[in-house]
């Protein structure tokens, strides 16, 4: 028989009660676990955080409040906790179906399902406005198991869930149903913690640090994008996009901005259009690709604000031989396109080909200002970063001419671009990248509501 629904006294009361809340995160080492905490405190008043190991952390907090929730980006994700209890106070029999069971039945029977599906709806509300729907809430589920480490190790993941599912389904009257579910009961079991938890938000497949096919660094495609800092309006190419990361990276956290893409290989060009399904409707409508040569681009002088380029380095394309005549064609492109004295390029070659690059960007006939010289690695490669601006045709800067060879005198080669902090540098760049992320997404209804 189903339980009865409470009334909307008592579940107002529950909202306004402190709930447990797990919060989890992406990689991103110590800086992200920092941005957590800062978070947690600025924009909901939490001061106690609990971490569990390098992603998961606890937190008690009123959820009267949702919408400051949503002005959180660090999470990938927050669920409501029903329940939680250290895993060794848990008795498992030794016949697997009966240890589900019992499990199932202390899930079902945990005092704290009132106060999770209050704050529950409370959530579902921002994803919906009808109010008879939200009383009826919710009518179906699905019941997911995550079993992980040695403790009750004759347990499943496919056990845990298939009990827990018929127990609810007995105790709260819910239907079973694996697709078009109301509300998913998410059952954790390792050999620290059972932790059973309902997702309020998500920040969905298409605003997480996934791509279906890879290329440049993800971290690194973001620091290039960083290093032009686009701003709205402005027009951003990737003359030689490949996969696509770099201009993903950047229209995902500095939309306003236009960019374009080319390259003239049309198997990279298709894996730029694989990886652009990875991105939502909202990003991708600012993007564009196209096949073109970075040598003879198809655009007007002077008609480009930045340019970012992940050079190729005679490894996987081309040849170093080959680089001493590609990297001055492009970079004169390059300087034909963009906007005099304003137009940067920010570009990325490997320390064999650094300096071919350094003496492109020293021709007379296309003046450059390299501001950095960046050191990176890329694996176990050395690699550098260059950021330039393209000054007007025929005017020199005597300041940064060499007396002896009348070119341009680069910057040396350094471990931090200028916006870097200069203690963590690098480590810091997946904290940086996650404060620019758009708001999560409620889940209601087995959906991701766009707000």
């Amino acid at each position: 028989m189903a339980a009865a629904t409470p009334s909307a006294a008592a579940a107002e009361q529950a909202v306004q009660a402190e709930q447990e809340f797990l919060l989890t995160i992406g990689p991103g080492g110590a800086a992200m676990q920092r941005l957590v905490e800062e978070e947690l405190r600025a924009c909901l008043g939490v001061s106690d955080v609990e971490r569990c190991g390098q992603a998961r952390f606890f937190f008690r907090a009123a959820a009267d409040e949702l919408d400051k929730f949503l002005l959180l980006r660090a999470p990938e994700k927050v669920s409501a906790v029903v329940l939680r209890c250290r895993a060794e106070t848990l008795q498992h029999p030794v016949d697997h179906e009966e240890a589900e069971a019992a499990l199932a039945a202390l899930v079902a029977g945990s005092p704290g399902w009132p106060s999770a599906l209050a704050t529950w709806r409370a959530f579902a509300r921002l994803g919906t406005s009808d109010p008879d729907l939200l009383e009826a809430l919710p009518r179906s589920f699905r019941a997911t198991g995550k079993k992980a480490g040695r403790r009750a190790a004759h347990l499943s993941s496919n056990g845990v869930a298939e009990f827990v599912g018929e127990a609810l389904a007995d105790v709260k009257g819910w239907r079973v149903d694996l697709h078009d579910y109301d509300v998913e009961v998410v059952v954790h079991l390792n050999d620290d913690f059972l932790v059973v938890s309902l997702p309020l938000l998500e920040r969905g497949s298409q605003q997480q640090n996934f791509f279906a096919l890879k290329g440049l660094s993800q971290p690194v495609a973001w620091a290039m994008a960083r290093s032009v800092e686009p701003m709205s309006g402005e027009l951003v190419v990737d003359p030689m996009c490949g996969s696509g990361i770099v201009l993903f990276e950047a229209a995902q956290c500095w939309q306003g901005a236009y960019y374009l893409g080319f390259d003239n290989d049309s198997s990279q060009l298709e894996r730029s259009i694989q990886n652009l399904q990875m991105v939502g409707p909202e990003v991708a409508q600012s993007l564009s690709l196209a096949r073109g040569d970075a040598r003879r681009l198809p655009l007007l002088d002077a008609s480009v604000d930045a340019i970012v380029c992940d050079l190729p380095f005679g490894k996987q394309f081309g040849s170093e031989e080959g680089n001493v005549e590609l990297y001055p064609a492009v970079v004169a492109e390059f300087h034909r396109v963009l906007k005099p004295g304003s137009g940067r390029a920010v570009l990325l070659t490997n320390k064999a080909n650094s300096a071919c690059l350094a003496d492109a960007l020293s021709a007379e006939v296309t003046p450059w200002q390299v501001s950095c010289r960046r050191r990176i690695l890329l694996g176990y490669m050395e690699a550098v970063l260059f950021v330039a601006t393209a000054l007007p045709a025929n005017v020199k800067d005597e300041g940064l001419m060499a007396a002896t060879s009348g070119k341009p005198l680069l910057p040396k080669e350094s471990c931090r671009l200028h916006w870097e902090d200069n203690n963590q540098g690098r480590r810091r760049w997946t904290a940086m990248k996650a404060v620019l992320r758009r708001p999560m997404r409620f889940v209601s209804a087995g959906k991701k509501c766009a707000r």
